[in-house]
């Protein structure tokens, strides 16, 4: 709708001052003749938009200028009120903040508008951490975020998957929040590249004077989308093939989501193709399902679990 594509135009054009006519076009998937005539119809509204040709020309919003709240769209306001579960904010020490925010901004909307946010608050909840408790702790978290919001180089002890301890001094640029696990990105001064880091593993955490200056090319989103499916893609795969009782398939649904397949469905067994990480997953995975599951293949698992089956009968007898 132009109405909505008039709203993008000031919005970007406060957030970035100063976007060629090209870069609007891409941004907003129109012409550049499109947002030209965008652009007069702006102007002839009130909006003090205004263009200039030349090597630093572009598309300008006067600097003065702020678009009023009751421009928000019912849904927007329903995104940007939701508060729900709290606990990484609070893990920052800015829980109070939050609400102090919501509180403000609530206060600023015409009454109408407020009526509905209010509503909104009370028909949804997120609520982003797990039923069990992360065994995750965050001490540092504090100092954490105090170096990457002034860009200042941190002295840090970092704890590897093996239980090695190494020094290290590290450029913070973005802390991260996934799956109630804290992770923060930062560039290594030895190596000159960026890494991401488990917060709970960090330790001896020391603020330095020094001052870092920041890649302004680096993009926060653009980074982690690219390292999770790395991360994603190095995950090894151990495949197996078994026929399990239709009622076990509760477990598969809640425990194992994403990683099965049902091949074939049957009144008494279903066959299913699962993705477990390592072969020690699989066969206790396979015993703890007990006589309700039976490996086809690979044999070598089939094995396993016979040999395994027959040493816990002579353990417990």
């Amino acid at each position: 709708m132009r109405a909505d594509r008039l709203l993008s135009i000031v919005l970007l054009l406060q957030r970035h001052h100063r976007l060629k006519a090209s870069e609007l076009a891409e941004k907003l998937a129109v012409t550049e003749r499109t947002i030209y005539r965008d652009i007069d119809a702006l102007s002839l509204a009130g909006v003090p938009v205004y263009t200039r040709t030349g090597p630093d020309g572009g598309c300008f919003l006067d600097e003065h200028y702020r678009s009023q709240l009751n421009w928000f769209t019912g849904a927007e306001m329903q995104a940007l009120l939701y508060t729900g579960s709290a606990s990484p904010l609070s893990d920052l020490g800015m829980e109070q903040a939050m609400d102090n925010a919501v509180l403000k901004l609530l206060s600023l909307l015409p009454e109408r508008s407020r009526q509905e946010a209010e509503k909104m608050r009370h028909r949804l909840y997120l609520d982003p951490s797990g039923w069990y408790e992360s065994d995750d702790s965050h001490p540092t978290l504090p100092l954490l975020k105090e170096a990457v919001w002034n860009d200042v180089l941190i002295d840090v002890t970092y704890q590897n998957w093996e239980g090695d301890q190494h020094q290290r001094t590290l450029a913070p640029y973005s802390l991260v929040y996934k799956s109630d696990r804290w992770y923060l990105v930062a560039e290594s001064q030895r190596s000159g590249k960026m890494r991401t880091y488990r917060v709970s593993r960090l330790s001896n955490v020391r603020l330095q004077s020094t001052h870092f200056e920041r890649d302004p090319d680096f993009d926060i989103v653009a980074y982690w989308q690219e390292s999770s499916a790395r991360f994603v893609n190095r995950i090894p795969e151990y495949m197996v093939t078994m026929c399990v009782r239709p009622h076990l398939m509760i477990y598969f649904q809640s425990v194992m989501v994403g990683r099965y397949e049902v091949l074939e469905k049957g009144e008494d067994w279903h066959i299913l193709k699962v993705k477990y990480t390592v072969f020690e997953e699989a066969r206790t995975a396979v015993l703890g399902l007990g006589v309700d599951a039976e490996v086809i293949d690979p044999p070598s698992l089939q094995q396993a679990v016979i040999e395994q089956a027959r040493a816990l009968v002579a353990k417990y007898d």
